[in-house]
């Protein structure tokens, strides 16, 4: 059985569907590749996460037109592999020139390659491939495993259920000693991270936990500061769970909530709960911006929502085998919002006096509507 427990036939059905690409588009292989800290491409196919910082293991996944797999990882996770991925052609990743100068010999010329995760694929081997593959290049191919990976299948949201309860429950826990006081922002992610690790989560990126003045910062590493009465406390917790993420924060405050926080604090999980209600498969992903500005706007707080919301991520993004994946959402995502789509939805004020605001929660499109795989959205913060 692999990591995320799903049956082999998903993994040979996402192969059979890159093969049936591969013809139309003319390509010999496509070479899928990943690095250990973000493996999502490769664990689509591969059902392997590599244990990062044991050795430098990027992962590569090699995918022909037809015929099997081959799985390219650091030595020591490849012979951790043999027993976890259901692919049983596993080799070092320092073999892969060999590998595609065999496939070339026996093709008669360069291999018309198609490269997924240019972004992460490192200099070396890159260089090193060069001379084998047509014209000298790869042809960028990340569209046709991010347009496969945008939409999940059932069993990938029961997986991301999973992970969404129990980074309700690791946000609970943390809201809950909180409430007893005499705590620092490092102890109180530890709060956080020991829920996911006993029941053998793993930290799929940082925990974000800032407390008074640092929560006006957009992102924060927890410090040993003490977390004073009457401040907020930024909570981002994200767990990952047989292979699949979740991004998740809220922003609770230390004993009783500033008489100056209790509106702004009220608004953000108001706007925040009603984009969920509004959002309809069919329409834009920018829908969720433009929700968020009107609202602010009407809430008085249009300034706060926008100095923050630019750029990538603005209101969030893609979830599920990476903590942060395609697609982007800000205010000019135009992909219309399908069935089966699992977003990371995002919602920031900040520049208050007090500090900031922030409330995420991974949101599924259903085909009436679309629901939030947190239920702590819905508490009483």
């Amino acid at each position: 059985m692999g990591f995320s427990g799903l049956p082999e036939t998903v993994f040979r059905d996402r192969i059979a569907f890159v093969q049936e690409k591969l013809v139309q588009k003319g390509l010999d292989i496509l070479f899928v590749f990943s690095d250990e800290y973000r493996p999502g491409y490769t664990c689509y196919f591969a059902d392997y996460f590599p244990v990062n910082v044991i050795e430098e293991s990027p992962q590569g996944v090699v995918i022909p037109r037809e015929g099997e797999v081959t799985l390219f990882l650091g030595g020591i996770n490849a012979k951790v592999a043999e027993d976890i991925s259901w692919i049983s052609d596993i080799r070092s990743i320092e073999t892969i020139e060999d590998f595609f100068a065999e496939k070339k010999a026996k093709l008669g010329r360069k291999l018309k390659t198609g490269l997924v995760g240019e972004a992460l694929l490192p200099v070396k081997y890159g260089k090193r491939l060069e001379p084998l593959i047509e014209s000298n290049d790869f042809i960028r191919s990340d569209e046709i495993v991010n347009n496969m990976r945008m939409v999940k299948r059932p069993e990938e949201i029961r997986l991301m259920e999973e992970v969404g309860a129990l980074a309700d429950t690791s946000l609970r826990a943390a809201i809950e000693r909180l409430a007893q006081g005499d705590i620092s922002e490092t102890e109180l992610s530890a709060v956080a991270e020991y829920e996911i690790r006993k029941v053998g989560g793993v930290i799929g990126s940082a925990t974000i936990l800032s407390a008074g003045e640092n929560t006006v910062k957009p992102t924060w590493r927890p410090s040993t500061k003490m977390i004073l009465a009457g401040e907020p406390v930024l909570i981002d917790v994200n767990p990952l769970l047989s292979g699949y993420c979740a991004d998740t924060s809220v922003t609770v405050f230390c004993g009783d909530t500033p008489k100056e926080a209790e509106k702004p604090f009220q608004a953000s999980l108001d706007i925040l709960r009603g984009v969920i209600e509004h959002m309809k498969p069919g329409e834009p992903a920018s829908m969720i911006y433009d929700y968020f500005l009107d609202a602010s706007t009407k809430a008085g707080y249009r300034d706060e929502f926008v100095k923050y919301a630019q750029g990538m991520r603005a209101v969030g993004h893609g979830v599920g085998l990476d903590v942060v994946e395609f697609p982007n959402l800000d205010k000019d995502s135009s992909f219309l919002l399908v069935p089966g789509m699992v977003l990371a939805v995002k919602f920031d004020l900040h520049g208050f006096s007090f500090g900031g605001l922030r409330s995420e929660v991974e949101v599924v499109v259903e085909d009436s509507g679309c629901r939030s795989l947190n239920q702590i959205i819905y508490d009483e913060l």
